[in-house]
């Protein structure tokens, strides 16, 4: 019986050295798992500070770009009407200069018959 004593002693040695041995690597995973917590998360952070820097980077870029290209369809079509604007108003005043001259040439034969008319009487 000794013997199987100390077999089952051994056994229950080993086992107990097996178990120590499973709680030391059970431990030294959660040290490692906590470790690569602790080093990753900073990591994480940090490069998605720096994706969403370099994301707004793109979107502000993007969005002068696009109030660039808007400014100038506004300037364009702002400078379309302005030159169409003087166009018409050039029309106008040359209409109105033609009115204007045939009025003032009407009024000066008119002017010159009244003046006719006027010594035509006087001389009478």
């Amino acid at each position: 019986m000794e013997e199987k004593e100390q077999k089952q002693i051994v056994a229950e040695d080993e086992a107990w050295q097996a178990l120590q041995k499973v709680k030391k690597a059970e431990e030294r995973a959660r040290q490692m798992v906590e470790e690569a917590r602790s080093k990753t998360s900073p990591d994480i952070i940090r490069k998605a500070a720096e994706e969403a820097e370099e994301l707004k980077k793109r979107i502000v870029a993007e969005a002068r770009n696009q109030a660039e290209i808007i400014k100038k369809e506004i300037v364009a079509q702002a400078t379309a009407e302005a030159e169409e604007i003087s166009r018409q108003t050039e029309a106008e005043k040359k209409e109105i200069l033609k009115k204007a001259e045939a009025n003032f040439n009407r009024a000066v034969e008119n002017a010159a018959q009244k003046l006719v008319s006027l010594i035509e009487s006087r001389k009478g």
